[in-house]
């Protein structure tokens, strides 16, 4: 294996993220644009009418928790909508990148229908624009990211491709903000954040990680914030919980999307105090907000 020096060391915890390939997430994350369009038309060609219409990619869909043919009942969107009592229509689609979603939410009519009579949207979209390019770099022979051996212009590359990734989480999830709002001024957004599924066992590793998590995690931050939509904060629920993700996986285990729900509902609860702050008043309402939730409390 190639000694990496610290730049190659960074784009290799970054592509540890994307084990995909060699892992359970399998060809679904290197599926053509074209297929996955198709799984989303069969997706939303067998769905049910319901206020609660998730957005997003394999997370959303709860990959490797049922049989793949259909969103698993284990997912946090089915957990949500059971917490809260609302129909639920989960339209996630393994290996969806942000512009994807974009794409399908601006030309997909069953999809915009789906949004504009929803009563509560969830968005959890991000991490393949992340993990894509990192796996079109990968040897096919490596198992782990023991085997994983970048040169200087491939780590110079994926570096690129990585900055060029976040700049695409923010400026499409901003896009997508935005088309939910117009198709749908009343719904109650939740936009979900990206979570690192390094151990922190693997200290080098996980620490480099977070600095493109974080980057991106900044990003959709702003984005929502702008829009007063609540954050549901995946990123800290999952820190120092490894059985929050699949053994040999980048996705939710049960308990990781147990663990995203209970995020999803306490955003929900706090979806006042989001929009408080986008408002024209913001902090003064924001105030106002919460002095009555402690009078409630009081009472």
């Amino acid at each position: 294996m190639t000694i990496l020096g610290p730049l190659a060391i960074s784009i290799a915890s970054v592509t540890m993220l994307s084990w995909s390939a060699q892992m359970h997430v399998g060809e679904q994350l290197a599926k053509p644009v074209a297929d996955i369009h198709a799984t989303a038309s069969h997706q939303m060609a067998n769905r049910v009418v319901g206020n609660l219409v998730a957005l997003g990619d394999s997370i959303t869909f709860g990959y490797n928790l049922g049989n793949n043919r259909a969103p698993s009942q284990l997912a946090f969107p089915y957990l949500i909508g059971s917490k809260v009592h609302d129909n639920v229509m989960d339209l996630g689609v393994p290996g969806w990148t942000s512009a994807n979603l974009l794409h399908a939410l601006q030309s997909d009519p069953s999809m915009r229908a789906d949004v504009q009579k929803a009563n509560i949207v969830t968005i959890d979209i991000g991490s393949n624009d992340l993990l894509q390019p990192a796996l079109s770099l990968l040897s096919e022979s490596a198992a782990n990211w023991h085997d994983v051996s970048l040169t200087a212009a491939q780590s110079t590359q994926l570096a690129a491709r990585l900055s060029s990734g976040v700049q695409d989480i923010a400026t499409n999830v901003a896009a997508i903000l935005r088309d939910v709002h117009t198709l749908n001024a009343k719904a109650t957004v939740v936009v979900y954040d990206l979570y690192n599924p390094i151990p922190v066992s693997d200290r080098s590793l996980y620490m480099a990680a977070e600095a493109a998590i974080g980057a991106a995690n900044v990003q959709i931050a702003k984005d929502a914030v702008e829009y007063g939509d609540a954050i549901a904060d995946a990123y800290d629920a999952f820190a120092g919980h490894s059985n929050y993700i699949l053994q040999n996986d980048v996705h939710p285990s049960v308990a990781g999307q147990a663990a995203l729900a209970k995020q999803g509902e306490e955003a929900l609860s706090m979806s006042a105090a989001f929009q408080a702050i986008a408002s024209p008043n913001g902090w003064n309402s924001i105030t106002q907000w919460l002095g009555q939730q402690l009078a409630n409390g009081i009472s």
